[in-house]
Order: C-alpha cells, then sequence, then structure tokens
C-alpha cells in the first residue's frame, strides 16, 4: 500500500514572481518539500505573471475566503513565512489545533524599530504557532519561544563556476532602497578609486532610489566606473557572482536584515561578501567574508581595498566557505524543517 503523502500547506503572502528573499526561500522550500515527496500547496497574495507555471507544487493566488479556509482545512501542517493575517486568520478562528509553524524573517515592529498596533497584536497572537526564526538575533527579538532555523540557498543554480572568468572586483545585489544601502557602497567607491583607478562596481537590483543612486553615481563622479545593470535572477545572477571578487552588503539596520540569502549565494559562488555589522548578517558572512560599521563607508574603503589588495585574503575567506554554507545546504534545512513538523505537533 502506497504511503500517505503529508499534505504542506505554504502561506508566503510574496511569491514568485516577485522578486525578494521571503519569496526565494519559499519557492525554495515548496521545491525540496515537493522532491521529498510532500504535497505542496503555497497560498500568495501576489499575482501571477501570465506566464504557464511547471512547478511541481499547486500555487494558489489570492484566495477566496472559503477557498482560503478549505485549504487549510485540507492541510497537515501549515507553514507560514512572516506573519500576514490576511492568509493566516483561520488558524485561530477556525482551526486552533492545527499543526501551524510560524517562521520569523523580519522583526514585528516598524522599520525605525516602534511598535505599531498592527505589531502589538501580531506579538499578542503569537501563542497560536510553534515559532521559528531565521537568525539568533531575530529570535532575540521575539517575545515568545522562538527556535533558530537559517534559510536555505538554491546549491544547484548559486555555486562555483570554473569556467568563469573572475576578473571583476564589486558587486552589489539588493532592491535600490534606503535600507539596503547602496549609497554607502557608492560613497566609498571614490577614495578606491583613487587608490585602486582599474577598479570595478556593478550595481544589480531595481527600485525607487535608482534614479537617486545614479545621480548619486555622476555627483560623485564616478558613474563611468559603475554599471547599473537592473535586476538579475537565477544562472544568470550566479554567472555575474562567479565573475566578480567581492559581494557587498552594506546595509542599514532599519529595518536590520534577518539572514541576507544574497550574502549565502554570493559565498556559494566564490564572491567574499562584505557586510555591515547589524541584525543576521554575521551569522551569515560568518568566518567566509568581512564586517564593518553600518554606514562607514570610509571603512567600507579600506576593508574592499585591503581585499582587493591582497588575493591571498580573498583566498582564505574561499576556503571557508564549503563548512559555512553546510548548515543552510536546501537538504540540511530540509531536515530541521521536518524535525520540527514532529515536534510542534506532539
Amino acid at each position: 500500500m502506497d504511503k500517505v503523502r503529508q499534505r504542506l500547506l505554504i502561506l508566503s503572502y510574496a511569491f514568485a514572481p516577485s522578486i525578494g528573499g521571503i519569496e526565494t526561500v519559499s519557492d525554495l522550500l515548496a521545491r525540496t518539500f515537493s522532491h521529498r515527496g510532500y504535497e505542496v500547496t503555497v497560498i500568495t497574495c501576489i499575482s501571477a505573471s501570465g506566464t504557464a507555471s511547471s512547478e511541481p507544487f499547486r500555487v494558489v493566488r489570492n484566495p477566496s475566503w472559503n477557498s482560503l479556509i478549505s485549504e487549510i482545512w485540507r492541510a497537515d501542517i501549515v507553514l507560514q513565512s512572516n506573519l500576514s493575517l490576511r492568509i493566516s486568520w483561520p488558524l485561530w478562528l477556525f482551526f486552533p489545533t492545527k499543526p501551524f509553524i510560524l517562521v520569523h524573517h523580519t522583526p514585528l515592529a516598524r522599520p525605525e524599530g516602534r511598535l505599531a498596533w498592527q505589531d502589538r497584536l501580531k506579538r499578542w497572537l503569537l501563542w497560536r504557532p510553534y515559532c521559528l526564526s531565521v537568525s539568533a538575533y531575530l529570535a532575540r527579538t521575539i517575545e515568545v519561544r522562538s527556535r533558530i532555523i537559517p534559510n536555505p540557498y538554491a546549491s544547484t543554480v548559486f555555486r562555483r563556476m570554473p569556467e568563469v572568468d573572475r576578473n571583476d572586483d564589486m558587486l552589489f545585489v539588493g532592491r535600490l532602497v534606503p535600507a539596503k544601502g547602496a549609497e554607502t557602497l557608492l560613497c566609498a567607491f571614490p577614495y578606491i578609486l583613487e587608490h585602486r583607478p582599474e577598479s570595478s562596481l556593478m550595481i544589480v537590483g531595481d527600485g525607487p532610489e535608482s534614479g537617486p543612486l545614479r545621480e548619486l553615481a555622476k555627483k560623485l563622479d564616478i558613474d563611468w566606473k559603475v554599471r547599473f545593470v537592473g535586476s538579475k535572477q537565477g544562472a544568470e545572477l550566479a554567472t555575474l557572482m562567479n565573475q566578480h571578487k567581492i559581494l557587498v552588503i552594506p546595509s542599514h539596520s532599519r529595518p536590520p536584515e534577518a539572514l541576507s540569502v544574497v550574502t549565502l549565494e554570493g559565498i556559494a559562488c566564490g564572491s567574499v561578501p562584505v557586510a555591515s555589522r547589524q541584525g543576521g548578517l554575521p551569522d551569515a558572512v560568518g568566518e567566509a567574508g568581512l564586517l564593518f560599521e553600518e554606514g562607514n563607508s570610509h571603512e567600507l574603503a579600506h576593508a574592499l581595498l585591503n581585499l582587493l589588495d591582497a588575493p591571498e585574503r580573498l583566498d582564505y575567506y574561499r576556503s571557508k566557505a564549503e563548512a559555512h554554507l553546510r548548515q543552510f545546504s536546501p537538504d540540511v534545512v530540509a531536515d530541521a524543517y521536518e524535525f520540527h513538523f514532529n515536534a510542534c505537533r506532539r
């Protein structure tokens, strides 16, 4: 007799075709558990792009109340990426004993740390789910017990490519919004060019700050050395990471980074991370890269120059990558999730 497949429902307010950390992690978990024999359904509030989908799991977009309740009723276990009451409210009203795991990817607070009424409500509702956090930093911000489980990265896509020449220097990858701190990197770049005129910088991403950042590059007279190439993902992004020696993650702490998947992807591709010392970025970087004081473009410039002028330092950090990334591999993370699936049923 065939083994009964476990029905896993993933609630992810943000999902493909939207681009971001939660989207990436939710997609990767859906694929991993589908391949492990689970019957996976994803519920999201993001509309489809119009292209046909060949995913190994179902995606239900903008469900009606009846459809949402039906999907939760069918599920053996519910997994939510960040708390969105819009798609999880039936778990409190109608399914108080349904196994429900909530994974915290960001603090339950406004970007500046203030608690709005929505945050206070969500914090009060944490009595219901079995809570996980993607970094030790984030777990400390949760007022209930929250176990730590790291984000996975797509190890089959983001890997070292020996056939790709690593001739370029620095790479930034992220949404072009103030929180990602790209202006700190641009402000560091003139000092780098002064001491190393052959240096190069690529900005990968799009967003509301695209225009202002381009204007800043012109004002600093570095626009001729900075390439803005828009959003990239998947194999195309992995190739760019393999072409660059250093991945810069200069994010600000309002809001703080919980655990940067882009950092893991860069490490896997052999691009050494240099990240701001805040939130969960130290967890993501580990011993495979460097940290600098958030917003300090002078310290960032010195750190980048020290690496670019000493290839042996880059090789040292790359030698730490394999051991560091083991905890973030999809299979290791999936094993940890299955442990918590069983724990939350007890």
